[in-house]
């Protein structure tokens, strides 16, 4: 089954994005799903049709739906919240708060997401598009993974034994209750389903994150930061889909401006994201609604079929090496040649004879300087250390 997901700040067009996409699959003869998670669903409007929390067929080969977060909290996280809740009242909080913060921050993107391997299991599909949340909610589950499998390797063990020796003797002695055996058994399904689903997001012969943005400074910057810390979970970016650019055949002298900074941005994101493939898509003249106009988008978009891997590398990762952080890109079709690097806050620029690159660093770099650069094949190594050194 192959799963692409759309991601990008919002209001960039990643919904239409992701609507024009499954048409053109189905289109193709591959089943497909579209599904939407995040919390402001707009898929209805893209197809001009309603949609449910269930898959209704939208045309041949196509089924469509907006997730019902709260029906998807209660599956995988309601033994667990309503224990939350109550440890949460006995301590003296409010009802109504207690239930707020027993469902954590990005939790919401997780259990929609975790939808995808049931859709696996049901193999009912050969595509699924996912229109994800804007990119700030999307980058929050990246790390829930790799926290679920620490804890449940390190602490769930040690707690479960834990309790179960208190228990017959907690309710006269503690004033919090304990979790019971079904909520432990909850917590390790839950634990399951984050794990397996983390095996379908980083596997790229599989799953594809494509990138969808505007050719404007803030969103460049926001889309920076998404593709830096996909590539450091090692989720593969196969495309990056430039929407809204003004197309050439607009000439009123009152936009001329517009495509001058739209062109500057170009060059830009081309320096960023290069080699990775980056699709312009023209402003249209009216709302992309309906069948027909998805149509036209996916026709601008796609020259191919879009569920095929368009990229398949991670570009960007970071290790330690001998001691120290090392920042690895591909850079392949590069001229081997002396590395120019600009280092300026949380950005780092590459120059390389007549290609630049410009990355927003993660945190584990930020506050430390490129001392060394050198070419191991069609990767640039940048080694990192301390400011004062």
């Amino acid at each position: 089954m192959r799963v692409l997901l759309f991601t990008g700040k919002g209001g960039v067009g990643k919904t239409s994005v992701s609507a024009a996409t499954a048409l053109l699959s189905s289109r193709l003869g591959h089943r497909t799903i579209v599904m939407s998670t995040d919390a402001a669903h707009s898929l209805s409007d893209s197809f001009d049709i309603e949609l449910g929390s269930d898959p209704e067929k939208i045309d041949e080969n196509l089924w469509g739906y907006e997730m019902d977060v709260q029906h998807e909290i209660q599956d995988n996280w309601g033994k667990i919240r309503d224990y939350v809740t109550l440890f949460l009242r006995s301590q003296g909080l409010d009802s109504v708060v207690a239930e707020e913060l027993s469902v954590f921050p990005g939790m919401e993107e997780l259990f929609s997401l975790i939808k995808i391997k049931q859709l696996q299991d049901e193999e009912k599909f050969d595509t699924v598009v996912v229109d994800c949340a804007p990119t700030g909610a999307t980058l929050r589950l990246l790390s829930f993974p790799d926290i679920a499998r620490w804890y449940m390797q390190h602490l769930f063990g040690i707690e479960r034994k834990a309790v179960r020796t208190l228990r017959p003797v907690a309710k006269h002695i503690l004033s919090m209750p304990l979790p019971t055996e079904e909520v432990f058994d909850s917590a390790e399904l839950f634990y399951k389903n984050i794990d397996e689903f983390s095996r379908i997001l980083t596997d790229n012969t599989q799953t594809s994150v494509r990138l969808v943005m505007n050719p404007e400074k803030m969103v460049i910057k926001e889309t920076h930061r998404a593709f830096t810390y996909l590539c450091l979970f090692g989720i593969s970016v196969d495309s990056v889909i430039v929407n809204k650019v003004l197309p050439d055949e607009v000439r009123d002298p009152y936009l001329r401006r517009w495509k001058e900074i739209q062109s500057a941005h170009l060059k830009t994101i081309e320096e960023s994201f290069s080699p990775i493939p980056i699709t312009t898509v023209k402003l249209f003249d009216q709302e992309l609604v309906g069948m027909e106009m998805l149509e036209s988008m996916a026709g601008n978009l796609y020259q191919r079929d879009p569920t095929e891997i368009f990229y398949d590398k991670i570009p960007i990762t970071v290790a330690i090496e001998g001691g120290a952080y090392v920042l690895s890109i591909h850079l392949p079709f590069v001229a081997k040649g002396n590395a120019d690097l600009h280092h300026l806050g949380d950005e780092l620029t590459i120059t390389v004879g007549n290609r630049k690159r410009t990355i927003l660093l993660p945190t584990s770099l930020i506050g430390k300087k490129p001392k060394e650069a050198k070419y191991a094949g069609d990767t640039l190594k940048i080694s990192f250390g301390d400011c004062d050194e």
